[in-house]
């Protein structure tokens, strides 16, 4: 049984309107990620994703090892 979520999340580090592209670009790569969007403005964003596939933690990992800050996971 899949297991897909709907997570609202903050971010911090985002320092140009291109930063959300990069983070994006990076984790829609992952296996069972379907869907990241990234709001420069909100310092915020959405990620639709199969926990069975890739967890919530490795996620927030990756976007970490890019030098962001992964804040305040809510699942909607």
């Amino acid at each position: 049984m899949s297991i897909i979520k709907t997570i609202q999340f903050n971010i911090k580090g985002l320092h140009c309107p291109h930063c959300p592209a990069k983070i994006e670009k990076a984790i829609i790569k992952m296996n069972g990620v379907y869907h990241i969007h990234v709001d420069y403005d909100n310092q915020s964003g959405e990620l639709i994703f199969n926990d069975e596939i890739s967890s919530l933690s490795d996620i927030a990992n990756r976007i970490e090892k890019m030098g962001f800050t992964f804040l305040d996971p809510k699942e909607s």
